[in-house]
């Protein structure tokens, strides 16, 4: 079954993280305009690309230079088609899709509006990404993407971020766009507020209230009771050792 959309539904490099994790063999055609794309992609690895316009198919760039025209593409139209024998064709690609996607990002004029569904402001709140056991490790960072990549776990937000590492702000929210291309940032979802205590119940005068008020105060709540039955499950275990 082929894969179809547009890169506003899904980015380019976000279809490359796709087919890491897969990982996926197959050809991704691209459709801008006049200008048609193709990438061949076996076990998740980029090894070959090339761009092409009109109908007499004039080769407009190949390989690695493919690659990042069209990251570097606004909007287009893709059809991913699995086929096994990409396996077979040589690999003519010499980067690995971090740094293509990097270097893509480099070159264009406004690296934010390479992410059409993601909105970064210094309120912004970031966390790291967890990698997949297939993510490739060759990609290779600057200064700026250290120093704030090395924040973004212990800082409240991009403008923290900035006041701690000296990072003014226009760079820091382009080196973010940077790392969230590549997936090794992503915007921390919002954090929910904690339930309020419910009240507890108001023990009676009466000689019934009298006599339920130590039993109500001895029963834990379901907060509570969860660590009590979690300590005694765990004392039975060590009793079992022991006995062993």
């Amino acid at each position: 079954m082929a894969l179809e959309g547009t890169l506003q539904d899904m980015s380019l490099s976000d279809l490359f993280q796709v087919f890491r994790m897969g990982p996926k063999t197959g050809v991704l055609l691209l459709t801008h305009g006049t200008e048609r794309g193709i990438i061949y992609v076996a076990e998740g690895r980029l090894i070959d690309a090339a761009v092409v316009r009109g109908t007499e198919r004039t080769i407009l760039s190949s390989k690695d230079e493919a690659v990042i025209s069209m990251l570097l593409w606004d909007d287009a139209d893709f059809t991913f088609r699995h086929s096994l024998a990409v396996l077979e064709r040589p690999a003519r690609i010499e980067h690995d899709s971090e740094w293509l996607v990097l270097e893509s990002m480099r070159r264009h004029d406004n690296p934010v509006r390479a992410l059409p569904y993601q909105s970064i402001t210094l309120d912004t709140q970031l966390q790291l990404s967890p990698l997949p056991s297939s993510a490739e490790s060759g990609v290779s960072l600057d200064v700026n993407q250290w120093r704030i990549l090395s924040q973004v776990s212990i800082a409240p937000s991009l403008r923290a971020i900035c006041e701690a590492t000296g990072v003014p702000p226009d760079q820091a929210i382009r080196t973010v766009a940077e790392l969230m291309s590549i997936g090794l940032v992503e915007i921390a979802p919002p954090t929910l507020p904690k339930p309020k205590p419910r009240p507890r119940a108001a023990t009676g005068t009466s000689s019934h209230g009298q006599m339920m008020a130590p039993v109500l105060a001895s029963t834990p709540s379901g907060e509570e009771a969860t660590p009590i039955l979690a300590r005694g499950l765990l004392d039975a275990i060590m009793r079992r050792i022991r006995g062993l």
